[in-house]
């Protein structure tokens, strides 16, 4: 009756092993490669995107400044504004000074 039990561990560690056979070494043209990205979004980029979504355009001169505000000049419809993005992600936008 203990056989049984061999056998049936003996099966498992045999379809492991065969499992095992089945993969690809890394430098293989055809194996899975982990995705690394090139470009990192940054916070500029983020801060910028985001602006933009609130309809602004023509966005330059971002910058953050010492308290972490972040400011640049944009379009909305004709009008150039100067836009502010706190630290909440609230922004605001008034006419150049």
């Amino acid at each position: 009756m203990k056989a049984l039990p061999i056998s049936a561990a003996l099966v498992m560690l045999a379809g492991l092993a065969f499992a095992q056979t089945d993969q690809r070494p890394v430098d293989a043209p055809l194996a899975v490669k982990p995705i690394t990205s090139e470009a990192k979004t940054t916070d500029t980029d983020m801060i910028r995107s985001k602006i933009e979504r609130m309809g602004f355009t023509d966005v330059s001169g971002l910058s953050r400044d010492s308290l972490g505000v972040w400011r640049a000049k944009a379009k909305r419809g004709a009008e150039t504004v100067e836009v502010t993005v706190d630290k909440g992600g609230r922004i605001k936008a008034e006419p150049p000074q």
